[in-house]
């Protein structure tokens, strides 16, 4: 857009003055309307509502997105899309935003979908969706464009903690210090690691944790977090293996351990805050991909809770219960029991092992996996190049688990990763003919898996 007043109000909007980049904004939107090109006019409406959100005009920012969207040239609908799911979280209307968040990921070409996946996220957990919550920030955290996975993996943590498991969390905390977490983040963390330690009966280690968390003198712990502290020392009180390290928290207890605690390092009521893209005190320099992570290479690799339907097998072959005279008879109608009896106990070609297989060689090989897919439909291709993004590229597996039925099958895969470790996941899969073809894929936790 060759407008001054857009240069200015950009400039203003850089240097965080909104309020000036807002009424440059609306001078470029009154004065130069008549020179717009193509896409000039929903680049401007996105600016505005930026600057709108920015001063937590919540009700006037959505509007002016859905302004931008209006434009059909304007070609960042994506990133209007997720800026709009955050002012509608501001307005408490959450069910929109899912919607709005959805229709980012759907846009191929939207290179941070991250984001939305953070804003899914912030929305399910207002919903107390706590599954679907933990779901959107973990595939946050995988995300290999995230400059840094640090708020997904806290905010994991929470969505762990709420559902009850500790242990699961503990894993999440420390994948957050692979990305060097510094200064109330850092603290945060520790804090946040001990409480999920001590609730586990690891006291010795959730001490070390609730230590590290005050150790430079900035932080104080909250009082739930002190509570989690005193039952640690009270439950290794009467350990005398375990009394040095008692002693010394005692000495550092009266002042770090308590008085004016530092915000948190991201308010999940704030959506500003709770979405931001980057926030001071994360760790810089070398960020680790995410599959070269501790948390990500061991088999617990997901948080997906799915009810797990019964499994039930079917053995039951018809009895034919002709008398035939011919051999040639015989020969044919065993032949057709056994076809029969293969169909019912989930026998195929091809079979549930070469369709998974080839998918994991082919997708490792960068070529076309939709021939594997029952997908049909664009929107369910899309859906399914979307869930392959997600995969790790190896064609180093082994089926752990396959429970074969007549119509549909499931599958547990660990796929062994190059780098090392591997990933587990489950695959659905449901008759094509006399083949098969998968319906669904996630990422599972060991907690999940079948055994």
């Amino acid at each position: 857009m060759n407008s001054t007043h857009f240069e200015r109000a950009r400039q203003s909007y850089e240097k965080g003055d909104y309020v000036e980049a807002l009424k440059g904004f609306y001078a470029c939107l009154k004065e130069d309307s008549d020179s717009f090109e193509p896409g000039d006019a929903g680049l401007l409406y996105y600016r505005l509502g930026n600057c709108l959100l920015k001063m937590r005009n919540f009700q006037e920012a959505s509007a002016t997105y859905a302004k931008a969207l209006d434009d059909p040239d304007h070609l960042e609908k994506a990133a209007v899309h997720v800026n709009l799911g955050k002012s509608l979280i501001g307005l408490g209307e959450y069910e929109r935003a899912i919607t709005s968040f959805n229709s980012a990921l759907a846009d191929p070409s939207y290179s941070k979908p991250y984001q939305a996946q953070m804003g899914l996220g912030t929305a399910y957990s207002r919903l107390g969706m706590i599954i679907d919550a933990g779901t959107a920030y973990r595939n946050a955290a995988l995300d290999e464009g995230n400059p840094n996975p640090v708020k997904a993996l806290m905010q994991l943590g929470v969505c762990f903690v709420a559902l009850g498991r500790p242990q699961d969390a503990i894993e999440a905390y420390q994948a957050v210090f692979e990305f060097e977490p510094t200064g109330v983040t850092r603290s945060k963390a520790y804090e946040s690691l001990g409480q999920s330690l001590a609730a586990v009966g690891r006291y010795q280690e959730a001490l070390d944790a609730f230590t590290a968390a005050v150790s430079e003198g900035r932080y104080a712990l909250s009082d739930e977090a002190l509570a989690d502290y005193q039952r640690s020392m009270d439950a290794l009180s009467d350990d005398t293996s375990s009394a040095k390290a008692v002693e010394g928290m005692d000495a550092v207890a009266p002042e770090a351990l308590t008085g004016q605690r530092r915000a948190a390092p991201f308010d999940p009521d704030d959506p500003i805050a709770a979405l931001a893209e980057s926030e001071e005190g994360y760790g810089a320099g070398n960020v680790p991909l995410a599959n070269n992570t501790d948390f990500f290479s061991v088999t617990d690799a997901d948080l997906i809770a799915m009810s797990k339907s019964q499994i039930r097998r079917e053995r039951k072959l018809r009895h034919v219960g002709l008398k035939v005279l011919l051999a040639v008879v015989v020969i044919l109608v065993l032949l057709l029991g056994t076809g029969v009896f293969a169909y019912t106990q989930g026998f195929g070609f091809p079979s549930q092992q070469a369709v998974i297989g080839s998918l994991f060689a082919d997708h490792a090989a960068g070529k076309d996996v939709s021939q594997y897919w029952t997908a049909q439909t664009d929107e369910e291709k899309a859906a399914v190049d979307h869930i392959m993004d997600l995969v790790a590229p190896t064609d180093t597996i082994e089926i752990s688990y396959l429970d074969a039925q007549m119509n549909k099958s499931e599958a547990q895969v660990v796929a062994h990763l190059s780098g090392g470790g591997s990933l587990n996941y489950r695959i659905s899969l449901e008759r094509s003919f006399i083949g098969w073809k998968i319906s669904g894929l996630e990422m599972i936790f060991a907690s999940q898996q079948v055994t």
